[in-house]
């Protein structure tokens, strides 16, 4: 059995992204390079084994 565990830090990323509306907007809020926050969401995505954001767009959507 696989026990995830999330962080705060994790967490504060996905709703800034889901907030700001773009990673890249989420990581100027947070003061972190854009490619931070893909990866943060990319491995949170990966721990969940599911999509959280459709990026078919311009913008990443939940």
């Amino acid at each position: 059995m696989n026990i995830m565990r999330w962080n705060l830090d994790q967490l504060e990323i996905l709703i800034a992204c889901a907030e700001r509306g773009s990673f890249s907007a989420a990581a100027r809020h947070l003061g972190r390079a854009q490619s931070a926050i893909s990866t943060a969401i990319a491995h949170l995505e990966t721990d969940l084994d599911c999509q959280l954001f459709d990026r078919t767009g311009r913008m990443p959507r939940l």
